[in-house]
């Protein structure tokens, strides 16, 4: 226990809140970025279901045709 406090006296306010800000700065557009993969993925897998004749299913047709 005596070991963590020490070493959590070894930071101050303002490492922690430039470590707060880097983390924020590097991590802020991952959910867009998983979103948009996602949908690449998706779109990825129709067209290969079309290619290979198998059928996923009329919805994700449907969703490809709309966004056309």
């Amino acid at each position: 226990m005596t070991e963590m406090l020490e070493f959590l006296r070894g930071f101050n306010i303002q490492n922690i809140m430039s470590m707060g800000l880097l983390i924020w700065y590097f991590t802020r557009d991952i959910k867009a970025s998983i979103d948009k993969l996602d949908a690449d993925i998706n779109k990825m897998n129709t067209r290969v279901s079309r290619i290979e004749g198998t059928v996923y299913g009329k919805d994700i047709y449907d969703k490809i045709g709309d966004e056309k």
